[in-house]
Order: C-alpha cells, then structure tokens, then sequence
C-alpha cells in the first residue's frame, strides 16, 4: 500500500448532474436578465443605452449577455445616431 501525502487535496470533478443544474440554473438568470431588459424596454423604447444599462443593475458581464440574447433573437435592436447609443423594442 502506498502511504498518501499529508495535507494533499485531491480535486474531484463535479458529476454530469451538477453541471447540468448549474447551467439550468445559469441559463434561468440569463433568461430573467433579458426579461428584466425586456420588460424596461416595454416601458420606455428608444431608451439610451446606458440609462437602461444603470436601470437594471447588472454587472458588465450579464449586460452584455442579456442584451446580446435580445438582439440575437431579433427582441431588441441597438442604434447609433448623433445623440449616442439607443436600445429600442423591434417589431
């Protein structure tokens, strides 16, 4: 037998059904993430984009995959003019 380390920490790999339940639960925060932008947006359409961005208290990173998830599906669109960045509802 093989005496094992003192103090040594053996990493464990999660199982396939903890990393199915994370990226659930993952996926449900980024769908409420576009709800939220979405439902903003059903309020006020054109909105400047960093109003809205500051309206919903997201960090960076969220921002950008909500508002990607909402141009990607064609929900919401970003325009640029003179006056800055605008999100608007499309359709």
């Amino acid at each position: 037998m093989k005496p094992e380390a003192v103090g040594q920490q053996h990493e464990v790999e999660p199982s396939y059904a903890e990393a199915s339940e994370e990226k659930a639960s993952e996926d449900e925060e980024i769908i409420d993430d576009e709800t939220m932008v979405l439902n903003l947006l059903k309020e006020k359409s054109p909105v400047d984009l960093n109003e809205l961005k500051g309206q919903t208290g997201l960090s960076n990173k969220k921002w950008d995959k909500a508002i990607k998830g909402l141009t990607g599906n064609g929900l919401a669109k970003v325009v640029k003019d003179d006056g800055g960045l605008w999100v608007e509802l499309v359709g």
